[in-house]
């Protein structure tokens, strides 16, 4: 059995602590950033996503109630140029290509993660994250253009599975190693 000097101990207890201590930080930010809106354990942060969600207009922008009243939303916002280009994109591409252009506008207006009553509503759905709320609305807006079946349930179990994946694959990355040192 080798011997690990008191110095060298302490040295590495130290760093233990460190690194408990960051990855500790890491959850807490993950937790936070993953699915947004709202910390359950946080009164005042409940209370006000409590309140946001029965809003009808937060910061004077409408907020839809519920898919198709978002479609009326978009459509009446507009122009008949930028629906048919919209409605002409090619299916594959529109969520990658519009994710920070209409993509950026419906996440902020509509309060994805802040929380509001859509995206209540969207989480209601099965989408707790706000890019994966973004991607949804911007493909089923395209379908309904299209008019192609919205197919909601398969393309948000595909979502829910992607954030599942990514989010993996980011503990694999965060997760540290240690060695257990016997003395």
């Amino acid at each position: 059995m080798t011997m690990i000097s008191a110095p060298l101990k302490l040295f590495l207890g130290w760093r233990v602590v460190v690194v408990i201590f960051l990855l500790s930080g890491s959850l807490v930010f993950l937790s936070e950033s993953s699915n947004a809106q709202v910390d359950s354990t946080d009164v005042e942060q409940l209370e006000n996503y409590n309140w946001r969600i029965m809003q009808r207009n937060l910061h004077g922008i409408y907020i839809p109630y519920d898919i198709y009243d978002a479609f009326e939303e978009l459509k009446a916002n507009s122009s008949e140029n930028s629906l048919r280009r919209f409605r002409d994109a090619p299916e594959e591409e529109i969520g990658r290509r519009l994710f920070f252009g209409i993509g950026g506008w419906m996440r902020n207006n509509w309060q994805f993660f802040e929380g509001s009553r859509f995206s209540h509503y969207l989480r209601g759905l099965g989408l707790t994250h706000p890019d994966d709320m973004t991607v949804f609305m911007i493909e089923s807006f395209h379908r309904y253009l299209n008019d192609r079946d919205l197919e909601k349930e398969k393309r948000i179990k595909y979502l829910q599975e992607e954030r599942k994946r990514i989010n993996q694959m980011r503990w694999q990355t965060d997760t540290l190693k240690i060695d257990t040192i016997i003395h």
